[in-house]
């Protein structure tokens, strides 16, 4: 068993070890392909030698990648809350009692435009100078989003943090059995949350 790693492919997680850990507890949507990838990666990076060593990795990468998932939560809060005021800013340059296509643009052209505001670049500027000349400008839109999402921001910062202690709390029992793996998964892990990282399986 310890000389499974050795022997296996360089750029793929050896068939023992996939069997040994099972699957990874993702979310619906989420890659296994992509968390592979990390776990592979990390694993090559601090020289994974045996299935006490990929447990070990596995636990680390998990942490991040539960981590990351909360960092993606925490953005994509953000920019709906975004996009509500844009749309609500849209909507209140037109007088709903105006001429017909304003209302029609009031009622559901307001808000196409704020989320195609945050997926096209190139009409995103546009929008973003549209608003800037009523004098709202990108930092009060994105004052006014934060505040309509404060405390469920706040909430996902504590549970960011926590995944953080978690993933120190691994790397402390892992240094009172090898202190070069803990080392090297606690730089590579740190890499990660950088994103100064570049997995070896790519």
């Amino acid at each position: 068993m310890n000389n499974i790693v050795a022997a296996a492919p360089p750029h793929k997680i050896p068939a023992e070890i996939v069997r040994l850990l099972g699957q990874p507890a993702l979310w619906r949507g989420e890659s296994r392909t992509q968390y592979d990838a990390m776990l592979l990666g990390m694993a090559i990076s601090v020289g994974a030698r045996d299935i006490v060593d990929w447990v070990s990795v596995n636990d680390v990468t998990y942490h991040v990648w539960d981590g990351r998932r909360l960092q993606a939560i925490k953005a994509a809060l953000i920019l709906a809350k975004q996009i509500e005021v844009v749309e609500g800013l849209l909507k209140s340059t037109y007088d709903p009692g105006g001429p017909k296509e304003n209302i029609v643009y009031y009622i559901s052209g307001a808000k196409n435009d704020a989320r195609r505001w945050a997926t096209d670049v190139e009409f995103g500027s546009e929008i973003d100078e549209q608003l800037a000349t009523r004098g709202h400008n990108s930092a009060s839109i994105l004052a006014r989003a934060y505040s309509l999402c404060a405390t469920e921001l706040q909430a996902l910062d504590k549970a960011i943090a926590d995944r953080e202690l978690r993933r120190m709390a691994t790397l402390r029992e892992i240094y009172r059995r090898d202190e070069f793996l803990a080392r090297r998964l606690e730089q590579a892990s740190q890499e990660i949350i950088e994103g100064e990282f570049s997995e070896a399986a790519e």
